[in-house]
C-alpha cells in the first residue's frame, strides 16, 4: 500500500538539496562571520516559512515528482506556481494562499539571490490584493460595551457564590476576567498568554500597568498600557484569591492559570474560549474576534477617530483601521475607546434594569 503524502512535507522528508540549502540559510559562523542570511529570524518566522515551503515541496511530490531532481530554484516556475495556487484556492482562504506563495518567494530569494524573482513577487502582491478584498470578516453581533458588561456580570455571579465549589468559582472568575481583559485591551493570543507577573504586569499607585517588549509583540514594537480602571479591583482579587487557588501549590509567573495549576496553553485557550463565550456572551468567539469587535465598535461609534484602532490593536499601519472605517463610515460619536466601551457598558446595564 502506497504511503499517503502529507499536505506539509516535514523537513526530514525534503530532498537533500532543499535540506542543505535550508540549513545553509541559518548556519551561524562564529569565527569568520560568514553566516547564513536568515540567522536573524525568530523561531516563529522560521517555523512558518518552513511549513509553507514544506507545502510547496509536498505539492511537487504529489503532482510533478520528476522535477524534484532539479535544483530548488529550477523548480520554481510560473507554471508550477500557477498550479500550486489553483490547488490552494480549492481548500484555503485567499490570505492563506497568498501566505504560501509569500513563503516560497522569501525562501527561494534567500536560496538563490542571484536569480530575478520579480515575477514571483508580483504574483504574491496580486494574491495579497485579492485576499484583502475578502479578509475582513462580517461584524460580530455584539458591541464591546456589552461584552464587558456580560463578562463582569459573569464574574460577580460566581465570585463568592456558595452554590459553586471554590475551584469552580476561581475558574469562572478567571474566564470572565480574561474576556473583560480581551475586549478592553485586545492583544493577540500569543501576547495574552505570555503575560507574566514578573515581566509584564506591574503594580502602580493608580492600579496596574502592562509592559510588553518588542519580542512579545507580533509587530516587533514595544506596547504598554494601563489596565482599565473598571478591572483593577477584579484583577487584584484574582491575584489575591483565585490565582493562588488555581495554582494548587505550584509556582510559576504566568498570569493566566488553568484548572490544573499550569499556565494556559495556546491550544487549550483556543479550545476553551468559544465554549466559554457561548455561555457568557451567548455566541462563540475565538481569540482574534475580540480585536474585530474592538475595531468595529470604534469604527461604528466613533468613525472620526478610527485612527485609534491602530493604537488599540497595536498595528503598525492604518490599513486595518481604514478597512473598519470604510465599513462603518457615516456614523459618529465619542473619541476614546475605553471611555467608549465604558459608556456603552453603562448604557447596557441601565437597559438591563428597565
Amino acid at each position: 500500500m502506497t504511503k499517503a503524502i502529507t499536505i506539509v512535507l516535514k523537513i526530514k522528508d525534503w530532498p537533500q538539496a532543499d535540506r542543505s540549502a535550508w540549513d545553509a540559510l541559518f548556519t551561524k559562523e562564529v569565527f569568520f562571520g560568514d553566516s547564513g542570511p536568515l540567522t536573524h529570524w525568530s523561531a516563529g518566522s522560521h517555523a512558518k516559512r518552513r511549513q509553507g515551503y514544506g507545502q510547496w515541496l509536498s505539492f511537487l511530490l504529489r503532482t510533478m515528482p520528476e522535477c524534484l531532481s532539479a535544483p530548488p530554484a529550477a523548480r520554481v516556475t510560473k507554471e508550477g506556481v500557477r498550479a500550486f495556487v489553483e490547488e490552494g484556492e480549492e481548500r484555503l482562504a485567499p490570505m492563506s494562499v497568498h501566505n504560501l506563495v509569500s513563503d516560497i518567494y522569501v525562501v527561494i530569494c534567500a536560496m538563490a539571490p542571484e536569480t530575478d524573482w520579480s515575477w514571483l513577487n508580483s504574483v504574491s502582491k496580486k494574491l495579497l490584493k485579492k485576499a484583502k478584498r475578502h479578509s475582513l470578516p462580517p461584524p460580530h453581533d455584539i458591541a464591546a460595551g456589552e461584552v464587558l458588561r456580560l463578562a463582569i456580570d459573569w464574574i460577580e455571579r460566581h465570585d463568592g457564590n456558595a452554590r459553586y465549589a471554590s475551584k469552580t468559582q476561581a475558574i469562572r472568575f478567571r474566564q470572565g476576567l480574561m474576556i473583560a481583559f480581551l475586549v478592553s485591551r485586545p492583544v493577540r493570543r500569543r501576547t495574552l498568554l505570555a503575560t507574566s507577573l514578573e515581566d509584564h504586569l506591574k503594580v502602580q499607585t493608580d492600579g496596574f500597568h502592562l509592559y510588553y517588549e518588542a519580542k512579545d509583540i507580533k509587530t516587533r514594537k514595544p506596547f504598554d498600557f494601563p489596565l482599565p480602571e473598571v478591572l483593577i479591583l477584579y484583577m487584584q482579587r484574582y491575584l489575591d484569591v483565585h490565582r493562588p487557588l488555581l495554582l494548587q501549590g505550584k509556582s510559576n509567573n504566568a498570569l493566566w492559570i488553568n484548572q490544573y495549576g499550569d499556565p494556559i496553553t495556546p491550544d487549550g485557550f483556543s479550545r476553551e474560549l468559544p465554549k466559554v463565550t457561548k455561555r457568557v456572551l451567548g455566541l462563540e468567539l475565538r481569540p482574534h474576534a475580540f480585536r474585530h469587535i474592538a475595531a468595529t465598535t470604534i469604527a461604528e461609534v466613533d468613525p472620526e477617530h478610527a485612527n485609534i484602532i491602530r493604537d488599540v490593536l497595536g498595528h503598525a499601519t492604518l490599513n486595518m483601521a481604514n478597512k473598519h472605517y470604510n465599513r462603518a463610515k457615516g456614523i459618529s460619536a465619542c473619541n476614546d475607546y475605553q471611555d467608549l466601551i465604558g459608556a456603552l457598558q453603562k448604557k447596557a446595564v441601565k437597559q438591563g434594569r428597565t
